[in-house]
């Protein structure tokens, strides 16, 4: 199975000393990004919940089908979880943006081992695609020092060329992208007086992190999404799915989360909002608990 051996840490608890339930949450959490993280989230909930939140894996395979490179992520994730007959439950999972979707797939994993399905939060749920990689990578150049403002316009134009061209290929986007990545950066910071050491370090990480989302989007959010909550901020469009998931097959999921409760916090303070931290306190917890933090 991919990821069965792999070494380091699969999960990193967000609080320390908890003793309570375990809450599972997966998020790509880059360091410096200007998105809260759920170690905020964390941070803001009362009780002794045991957050933990997935590493992603270190080592995913450069060749072998797509699909199981996909599900390299699930596998370790799902292998390294400290949880079963003699183990604290898994109390709740939650997903942020892409990570909704390994949220969903770790739910229905959950259900099967322990016999009682986990409650599921997404907040902002997406199944990634060529949009989603295309944003993210304008956020990117947008942000870069030492980059002169003619040619932080040309890089958004070829950014443009390069949606246009790879269409609904997620893969050949992120590929692009990558390369034009890796060239902003060596450019910029060569001129910062920064070794090429730096600019390759920030290319691994967006590599990365595409690669993380190649793999959401391959994957699927799974039959348990209807089951989910979605916590959404101002702007996003909600918990639907659709469009090309599930791999080779190219099979369709289709609906919303069983529930949607919207905010009006921005994305970016989705996660550290104290309103957000109370309902998703009150949706994962017994009502003794909720009843004990009454103000």
């Amino acid at each position: 199975m991919p990821g069965s051996h792999d070494t380091g840490p699969a999960w990193s608890p967000l609080v320390a000393g908890a003793d309570g339930d375990v809450v599972l949450a997966v998020d790509f959490a880059a360091t410096g990004r200007r998105e809260a993280t759920f170690a905020e989230l964390a941070g803001l909930l009362p009780g002794s919940f045991d957050v933990r939140q997935a590493v992603p894996p270190p080592d995913v395979p450069a060749t072998g089908p797509e699909d199981d490179r996909a599900r390299h992520y699930l596998h370790r994730w799902a292998g390294q979880v400290a949880y079963g007959p003699t183990a604290r439950p898994v109390r709740a999972v939650l997903g942020y943006c892409a990570g909704c979707v390994f949220a969903s797939r770790l739910a229905d994993i959950v259900e099967r081992r322990q016999g009682a399905r986990p409650v599921l939060l997404l907040f902002d749920p997406e199944v990634p695609g060529v949009a989603n990689l295309d944003r993210d990578i304008r956020r990117a150049v947008g942000g870069m020092d030492g980059v002169h403002e003619e040619e932080r316009a040309e890089l958004l134009r070829e950014i443009g060329r390069i949606r246009d061209a790879a269409g609904d290929d997620f893969d050949k986007a992120a590929e692009a992208f990558v390369a034009l990545y890796r060239e902003a950066y060596a450019t910029a910071l060569a001129r910062m007086g920064v070794g090429g050491d730096f600019a390759e370090q920030l290319t691994r990480l967006f590599r990365s992190y595409a690669g993380y989302l190649s793999a959401a989007r391959r994957l699927g959010p799974g039959p348990g999404w209807a089951s989910a909550t979605s916590l959404l901020s101002a702007g996003a469009t909600g918990g639907r799915t659709g469009g090309r998931t599930g791999g080779r097959t190219g099979g369709r999921t289709g609906g919303r989360t069983g529930r949607e409760i919207r905010f009006p916090v921005s994305q970016e303070d989705l996660l550290r909002d104290p309103g957000v931290a109370r309902t998703a306190f009150e949706l994962i917890s017994p009502p003794e608990m909720t009843d004990d933090h009454q103000p």
